[in-house]
């Protein structure tokens, strides 16, 4: 089931990240932001599970739970959630099955586009990434000829140190009284969205400084106080008429065919090139999506309005609020290296608010991300004629 952001919700989740982002922030004002945007999230995912009790809680057939995701908890899981209802809550040592959270970024997966499309790997405290470059070639020649030439292959590995990812979830006593399904399904659900959440956001623009490196960013680029600068414009899209649109998605997709492969840092790299047909993906602003999409709509014959956008279908195109407005990625599937760890800790958040009836916890998980490549992604200005769309 697609996670619903109200606007109470997204309007917390914003006042928070904006005074986060403030230098001159007191902790007072970070955690008075932090307890609207968490409480914001817990109303909304307690109404959506009461709402789902309601509805569901005479159902005893499995297939029908699991389909609106109301998982078949292990033994372990059960057990789990029992002790914690016994005990009021999380308690500190209490262990967190590992299928939990794993179940927790399978469903963020199937629910965020963006996020489906990355490569994500289990990690541990650092995490290698080899990559090898192919110097020899299978040899053809006479039957029995003495062999003339081998493959030979040199490698380089890409070493990143995990980094620390906290995620908060608000749970009430009332929730425990539900039963382990139906808290489980809350605690995923509150945990999918501050997971999900963080991730697209460094995913597209996150700086290097202590989180992952986004494709907005220029891999080769002058590093300085461990930020990564911003990718150079790789071009101007108008999306004018047909054969504009002919012309420029042509010159994104030959663009994104040839790429530099390099096996470590002090690689020169070679050009190598991949095919892109089916695997490239638009990523924009929503301010900019309908603006491309009202472009190649046109109604048929039958009255039914027909998308049809060329070399690039319109499930290929991606909304993220973290792309600046007028900006487009265009990137290759899978060619982003992310790794996420099991929860490493969970403890009660006593930094902040305390409540009667409920209690703020925080997970602790390991992660890292940076591109394949620099060419994984290339940034294109957007600059559609408004005497079309808009008026």
């Amino acid at each position: 089931m697609p996670l619903k952001i109200t606007d109470t919700t997204k309007n917390a989740r914003i006042a928070f990240n904006n005074i986060s982002a403030q230098d001159d922030a007191t902790p007072e004002q970070v955690n008075a932001a932090l307890e609207n945007f968490v409480t914001a999230v817990s109303a909304e995912k307690w109404n959506q599970v009461l709402a789902e009790h309601e509805e569901l809680k005479d159902v005893s057939d499995n297939s029908i739970l699991q389909a609106r995701g109301i998982h078949v908890l292990t033994a372990k899981e059960t057990q789990f959630y029992n002790e914690a209802e016994k005990a009021g809550g999380f308690d500190k040592d209490l262990v967190w099955p590992e299928t939990i959270l794993e179940r927790v970024f399978e469903d963020i997966q199937a629910d965020r586009p963006l996020l489906k499309i990355i490569n994500f790997a289990p990690s541990s405290a650092k995490t290698k990434i080899i990559r090898g470059r192919r110097k020899g070639v299978a040899v053809w020649g006479p039957l029995h000829k003495d062999l003339e030439g081998q493959l030979d292959a040199e490698f380089g590995a890409s070493e990143f140190t995990q980094l620390a990812l906290t995620a908060f979830f608000l749970i009430s006593n009332d929730t425990l009284d539900l039963g382990p399904r139906w808290v489980d399904r809350f605690v995923r659900l509150c945990l999918q969205e501050a997971i999900a959440e963080a991730w697209e956001k460094v995913i597209i623009a996150g700086d290097g400084d202590d989180k992952p490196i986004g494709l907005l960013k220029d891999l080769d680029g002058s590093v300085t106080l461990g930020v990564y600068p911003d990718k150079a414009s790789a071009g101007t899209l108008t999306f004018a008429d047909s054969a504009t649109m002919v012309k420029e998605l042509a010159g994104v997709m030959t663009r994104a065919a040839k790429y530099k492969y390099k096996i470590n840092k002090e690689d020169a790299g070679t050009d190598e090139y991949r095919k892109v047909n089916g695997k490239l993906y638009l990523i924009v602003n929503p301010v900019n999506y309908y603006e491309i999409v009202a472009r190649v709509t046109t109604q048929n014959a039958n009255g039914a309005f027909v998308t049809n956008l060329p070399f690039i279908s319109q499930d290929r195109i991606i909304e993220s609020l973290d792309v600046p407005a007028n900006k487009l990625i265009a990137f290759v599937e899978g060619e982003y290296d992310a790794s996420q760890s099991r929860a490493e800790k969970v403890y009660v958040y006593k930094e902040t608010f305390a409540m009667k009836r409920a209690t703020l916890y925080a997970v602790d998980l390991l992660g890292n991300g940076r591109p394949a490549n620099n060419d994984a992604a290339q940034v294109y200005d957007i600059a559609i004629p408004t005497d079309v769309v808009g008026g």
